[in-house]
C-alpha cells in the first residue's frame, strides 16, 4: 500500500490523510477509533501491533500519535503519564527497532517519519511535563539513529510548533497570540511536500 498514518483520526494525522487522498494517493490510518483498532499505549500488545503494520506493507509510515495530561505533573494520575510515555516514545522506539532489526520483512518501506514538537524539544513546557519528556526522548532517539547505519530507509523527524488541535487547551496562552498557532492543514501541506523532497532524507525539520 502507499501511506500509513499512525494516529490519524484527528489533528495533524487527519489533515494529512485528507491531503494525500486529495492527491489520489492510497492512505490508511490506524488509531484507537479506526478499524482495525490499534492502541499504541498498550505495550503488551506491541508485538501484535507490529505484525499488523508489517502485513499492510506500507511504502511510507508517518507516526502522529501522541498526547498527555495537561496540568501540574503531581496533580495527574501516574497512569496518565505512563500513557504519554508509551504513545509518545516507547511504541515509536519499539516500532523503529523492529523495522531496523528485520529490514527484509519491511522490504516495501522506504520512509518513516515521526512527529516531534518544536516547543517541547526546545524548552521546558510547564503543564505538559510527560508529553514534553516523551518528545525529548523521541527526538534524541531518532536524531541519534539518523547518524547510525540503517540501510536505504529514510528516517525523518518533523517538529511542528503550536497547532490548533485538542492537545492545545482552549485557554492556553499561545491561542491569545494568533500568529503562534498554525492550522493542522497548513502544517500537513508543508509536511507532505517536505517528505517528497529527497534532498531532506534523514533530516530533522522544525516548522513553526
Amino acid at each position: 500500500m502507499g501511506v500509513l498514518i499512525l494516529g490519524g483520526s484527528k489533528g495533524l494525522g487527519l489533515a494529512l490523510k485528507r491531503q494525500y487522498e486529495a492527491q489520489g494517493i492510497e492512505v490508511q490510518t490506524l488509531s484507537r477509533t479506526t478499524s482495525p483498532k490499534v492502541d499504541f499505549s498498550k505495550m503488551l500488545e506491541a508485538p501484535g501491533t507490529l505484525q499488523t503494520l508489517k502485513n499492510l506493507k506500507p511504502d511510507k509510515i508517518i507516526y502522529c500519535a501522541g498526547g498527555g495530561p495537561h496540568g501540574n505533573f503531581s496533580a495527574k494520575k501516574f497512569k496518565d503519564h505512563e500513557w504519554a510515555f508509551a504513545v509518545g516514545f516507547l511504541f515509536p522506539a519499539f516500532l523503529l527497532h523492529g523495522i531496523l532489526e528485520n529490514p527484509g520483512e519491511w522490504s516495501s518501506l522506504k520512509q518513516i517519519c515521526f512527529i516531534g514538537s518544536a516547543i517541547a524539544e526546545a524548552k521546558p513546557d510547564p503543564q505538559a511535563a510527560s508529553y514534553s519528556a516523551a518528545k525529548h526522548a523521541l527526538c534524541g532517539l531518532v536524531t541519534s539513529i539518523q547518524g547510525e547505519p540503517h540501510g536505504e530507509l529514510d528516517i525523518r523527524l518533523f517538529s511542528p510548533g503550536y497547532m490548533d488541535t485538542g492537545l492545545l487547551p482552549k485557554n492556553a496562552w499561545p491561542r491569545q497570540v494568533g500568529s503562534l498557532v498554525s492550522s493542522p492543514e497548513k502544517v500537513a501541506d508543508f509536511l507532505a511536500t517536505w517528505l517528497e523532497n529527497q534532498d531532506h532524507a534523514n533530516q530533522h525539520q522544525v516548522f513553526e
